[in-house]
């Protein structure tokens, strides 16, 4: 017996739509079911050639949760064991399962020919494996599937930092271990070859920006794309550092307040408690406020049970920093659902990275997004130019799926209103990657909007990262459990040692949202704050 039901996960300028969730085809022999649902998203493309340089293209990340019953109550929800076999691609889509291990926690859907524009598939079919999650053959179960889109970043060298030597944390060439700035010289390429750098800093404000462990404001460390990251260039650290060289995901947009509350409810009221900042009656969850803050509208609903929590999104159009609330109906068209989920510390994101299967990037990675293979441009934004465009002064169809400012191509310095946008407000069908704001690759909003939050280079705990990936499974208190991620305690990942900042965000100049701008790159923050977001990434294959 089974009962099911589907989660819908909507981003506009795109929106990613799973539905129709079902579970067909059970096998009491290897005890398994396959999951079949329908998926679509508009504004999609691919350009095949994987590993060449040239590769590019975006996906579904999918995977999902289910519930059982046992004649009384629902189990708390849990990750499904995937197969790497089984599966069915709908005509016209791919399915990859990403990196082997001991269990696929998700797969990636995406096109199987070079084209653009809408993808609109039915029946796709993902194999659970439910003898291993411990699932009865007779068991009652729901099922639920999310779908994160996903950007794929090709293997290939890059340039980091600039030739500039503003000593904002940039990364400088340097040769002869002393910066080599200015005309005629080249920004640092990353490669197979071990290429030697310098990080320089005399931002006083902030000790938290280093290269080197005794925490001097200039040192030279080494890079070897596929190889790893050496900080005394006489040997490898770590050769599982994700340098950026090697293919890998990141997801188009930040996480979304939808996407969030999503998350949130799918946990126990243990977890929900550690991922978020109220639990009150008619409060806003993440900010702790009464109103709506800083464009924060996920709430917490006016009763508030013993159990877990049924949080949903409720901005209603506010625009008004922390003057009112919404209407206390949740998840309306102006709701804002499609809004970037603020007030996210480095734990909550790196909570919802283990949840999804996926995990955090690195500011070498974050580089490679912005910037691709191409020549460095000093103080080039994510857009690939120095060209700036006013910041927005207003919102049209403000918290619809629709949201769109009035100008610009990035949210900085205080524009209007207070707080994040859509994801993706600037691109739509038509747009160029100028107007856009996008990245290299396609991924959008890197400059701007809310810090991302990357694994430094700018100290050991950082540098000690190896990329694993989240396996669906948060601890009895809700943390991430990854224990090469920042901020791991032996544990869980209580704390955010070893994240840093970069991109900036839209209360704060633009300067900061510049590729190579490193001012906030290893500095070190645990709280939750209104222009903190978070999106995460994903080793290819």
């Amino acid at each position: 017996m089974f009962y099911l039901t589907s989660i819908a996960q909507k981003c506009e300028a795109n929106n990613l739509v799973v539905e129709n969730v079902s579970l067909t085809d059970q096998d009491t022999g290897n005890d398994t079911y396959d999951i079949e649902f329908d998926v679509s998203w508009e504004n999609s493309w691919y350009i095949a050639g994987a590993p060449s340089v040239t590769a590019n293209w975006d996906a579904a990340w999918v995977f999902a949760k289910f519930s059982t019953w046992d004649g009384s109550s629902w189990s708390d929800w849990a990750h499904a064991t995937l197969l790497n076999t089984g599966s069915a691609a709908p005509a016209g889509s791919q399915i990859s399962f990403g990196q082997t291990g001991a269990a696929y926690v998700g797969a990636f859907i995406y096109r199987s020919s070079a084209g653009t524009g809408s993808n609109d598939w039915d029946n796709a079919q993902l194999r659970w494996d439910y003898g291993t999650d411990g699932v009865a053959d007779g068991a009652t179960v729901k099922i639920q599937v999310f779908g994160i889109e996903m950007v794929y970043i090709p293997q290939g060298n890059f340039y980091v930092g600039d030739t500039d030597c503003d000593h904002n944390g940039n990364i400088e060439p340097s040769p002869g271990g002393s910066a080599a700035c200015g005309t005629g010289t080249a920004a640092t390429l990353i490669s197979t070859a071990i290429t030697t750098a310098l990080c320089t800093d005399d931002n006083n404000y902030d000790n938290g920006i280093e290269c080197t462990d005794d925490g001097d404001s200039t040192g030279t460390f080494c890079i070897d794309g596929d190889g790893g990251f050496d900080l005394s260039c006489d040997g490898i650290d770590n050769a599982s550092f994700p340098t950026g060289y090697e293919a890998f995901y990141m997801m188009k947009y930040e996480i979304s307040q939808g996407q969030y509350v999503d998350f949130l409810n799918s946990l126990t009221r243990t977890h929900q408690n550690n991922r978020t900042a109220s639990q009150s009656a008619n409060q806003y969850a993440m900010s702790n406020s009464a109103n709506v803050d800083n464009r924060s509208g996920i709430r917490n609903p006016a009763s508030i049970p013993g159990g877990a929590i049924t949080f949903g999104c409720d901005l209603d159009g506010i625009t008004a920093d922390n003057t009112t609330a919404g209407d206390g109906t949740f998840n309306e068209s102006d709701d804002g659902a499609d809004v970037a989920a603020n007030f996210l510390s480095w734990m909550d994101g790196a909570a919802y990275a283990d949840w999804a299967g996926l995990r955090p990037f690195t500011e070498l990675e974050l580089t490679k997004a912005m910037r691709g293979g191409q020549v460095a441009v000093d103080d080039e934004y994510a857009w690939g130019s120095t060209t700036l465009e006013p910041a927005p002064t207003s919102l049209s169809n403000s918290g619809e799926a629709n949201e769109v400012p009035d100008q610009g191509n990035m949210n900085y310095s205080s524009a209007s209103p207070d707080g994040p946008f859509r994801v993706g407000s600037f691109a739509d069908g038509s747009s160029t990657r100028t107007n856009a704001g996008a990245g290299y690759y396609g991924v959008l909003d890197l400059s701007g909007s809310l810090w991302e939050r990357p694994v430094t280079i700018g100290n050991a705990t950082g540098r000690a990262f190896t990329g694993s990936h989240g396996d669906g499974v948060l601890s009895a208190n809700g943390f991430a459990t990854n224990s090469d991620w920042p901020g791991y305690d032996g544990d869980d990942v209580t704390g955010a040692t070893g994240s840093g900042f970069r991109g900036g965000s839209w209360d704060i100049s633009s300067s900061h949202a510049r590729v190579s701008d490193r001012s906030y790159g290893a500095f070190t923050v645990t709280s939750r704050v209104f222009n903190f977001g978070f999106r995460c990434a994903r080793t290819f294959p």
